[in-house]
């Protein structure tokens, strides 16, 4: 076999080096990392390898058939940017998968891409998908919810079958078909919902399941686990005792279901002690009392439509809106950073991106920010870090991020954030211990390269959107794509008890939304 193939950099090439054809045995060169110039990468290459990382470089147009099957080790898998196909069953039965960076270009999965992930707890999406093929997902077990995006049309036959920890599920509107035995298996399964609204398909109040239209009657096509149907409970106004009754068109028009405004002044905040009016919390006066403290008056409704819905006339007036805001938001020195200059930002480090080591720095400083945060507040039109002692102990996550819809002009004539956001914020702060609170405003929304890494970076941290709507069915275009990036759930059911968990210190993560009349 001499003289078939090279050997360099500990990997075996052929002849005209263009091609990689395996791992060097007799070298310990070889850490995980494939450097630029190869154009191919040959079938089984990495099959039941030792590696716990591998990197990819963007000179490859093409990988082998089963390139990483069986790799038990393989944590970080960085795929070519420029890839725009992929194998089946390329990443099957690698238990210890958390992290893989996908191909920018990518237009669709393949057959089994990550059967058997069990440690994948989150999944790479690329925009574009139309189809989840058979086993795509199949036993990912450590896989808790998923969030199907807004282009997918089908679901194939045992696409998420047997993800055993799978609690929620958000299917887009635009669905057309799903296999009914494509969440087979799913027994954690309890919370189903269509993001909008979809003329196939629907959610049973009663059971929770998910049924679609079939002529005289509905077919099951995904099984809820444990749904018990329970009255939800709304917040009472602070000065009545009785919940007000909602109108059909104050529902659809005037819910004002978002706070009617972030109250909470600093003189307040220096005089109510947050912590302990929660300790002493004896009833639901008490928690309104709370909540109008944070979040101004609110009005609760014991009679609303689960899925808000958004029509021809209102779209008008959002788009509208969305100019108006677009003239009074954007300016040319916020120091927000090109695309050219972002594909830079994410690309720079690969070995970087693939480490998980806290910097000299961050060491040095705990209140120093990590790279995927910097990367965060240097990309956006506006950013500020607020820093806090906390007098409890502080969560697991102790970072809360609020995206600002809008900026108010600040004293010196340049965009900053409101008064009351910021009051707001340190009063979240108070409560719940966290030592910083991270603000932004103007996320490139039409970067596609930075809102893929956002919607990654954000799915298990606290988030707050601070908006002008009332209700969800007011939210722009930009609070909309803000609160599907962010997984913030519109439900109002939903909202209702992250509203009851903001007043109070828990366990679990924030993800919110408020309203900021920007008016200070």
């Amino acid at each position: 076999m001499s003289g078939a193939y090279i050997k360099k950099n500990g990997l075996l090439y052929s002849p005209d080096s263009r091609t990689v054809v395996g791992v060097d045995d007799t070298s310990s060169e070889f850490t995980g990392r494939i450097p630029y110039g190869a154009h191919f990468i040959d079938d089984e290459v990495f099959t039941d390898s030792p590696y716990e990382s591998i990197s990819l470089p963007d000179s490859l147009e093409k990988l082998g058939n089963n390139l990483f099957g069986e790799s038990k080790k393989l944590q970080k898998v960085k795929l070519p940017s420029t890839i725009k196909e992929l194998s089946p069953y390329l990443f099957s039965g690698c238990s210890a998968l958390e992290k893989v960076n996908m191909p920018t270009t990518l237009s669709e999965f393949p057959e089994g891409l990550f059967y058997g992930c069990s440690s994948l707890q989150e999944i790479p999406f690329r925009a574009g998908i139309t189809k989840l093929p058979e086993n795509v997902f199949a036993r990912c077990t450590s896989l808790k919810s998923l969030v199907v995006p807004g282009t997918v049309k089908e679901i194939d036959s045992q696409a998420v079958a047997f993800c055993t920890s799978l609690e929620s599920l958000v299917i887009p509107n635009s669905i057309e078909e799903i296999a009914e035995d494509a969440f087979e298996g799913c027994t954690a399964l309890h919370n189903i919902r269509i993001d909008g609204e979809s003329n196939l398909f629907f959610v049973n109040k009663d059971d929770g399941c998910l049924y679609k239209h079939s002529g005289s009657s509905d077919t099951l096509v995904v099984k809820a686990y444990g749904v018990q149907k329970q009255a939800v409970s709304f917040f009472k106004d602070s000065v009545d005792d009785e919940p007000i009754e909602a109108s059909e068109d104050e529902e659809e028009d005037d819910d004002d279901f978002f706070s009617a405004e972030i109250g909470a002044s600093d003189a307040e905040l220096e005089i109510v002690d947050m912590e302990k009016e929660v300790k002493n919390m004896s009833d639901e006066n008490n928690l309104d009392s709370m909540l109008a403290d944070i979040m101004g008056e609110e009005k609760a409704r014991t009679s609303v439509n689960v899925d808000v819905g958004v029509s021809e006339q209102e779209s008008a007036v959002l788009s509208e809106t969305m100019e108006v805001m677009a003239d009074s938001t954007v300016n040319s020195n916020t120091g927000a950073v090109t695309t050219d200059e972002l594909e830079k930002l994410f690309s720079k480090n690969e070995s970087e991106e693939m480490s998980t080591q806290k910097s000299e720095e961050e060491v040095k400083d705990p209140n120093a920010l990590d790279g995927k945060t910097k990367i965060l507040t240097d990309t956006v039109e506006l950013s500020k870090v607020l820093t806090f002692e906390p007098t409890g102990e502080t969560p697991e996550d102790s970072d809360l991020f609020v995206i600002a819809e809008k900026t108010v002009t600040g004293p010196d004539g340049n965009p900053a954030f409101s008064k009351k956001l910021l009051a707001c914020c340190e009063t979240f702060a108070k409560i719940h211990d966290f030592r910083r609170v991270i603000l932004l405003a103007g996320l490139p929304l039409d970067n596609e390269e930075f809102m893929q890494f956002y919607f990654h970076y954000i799915n298990k941290r606290n988030v707050i959107l601070a908006c002008e709507a009332a209700s969800p069915s007011a939210l722009s275009d930009y609070g909309r794509a803000i609160c599907e990036q962010s997984r913030i759930s519109l439900d109002k059911a939903e909202l209702a008890e992250q509203r009851k968990r903001a007043t109070m210190k828990t366990h679990t993560l924030i993800k919110l939304v408020i309203r900021d009349k920007y008016d200070v």
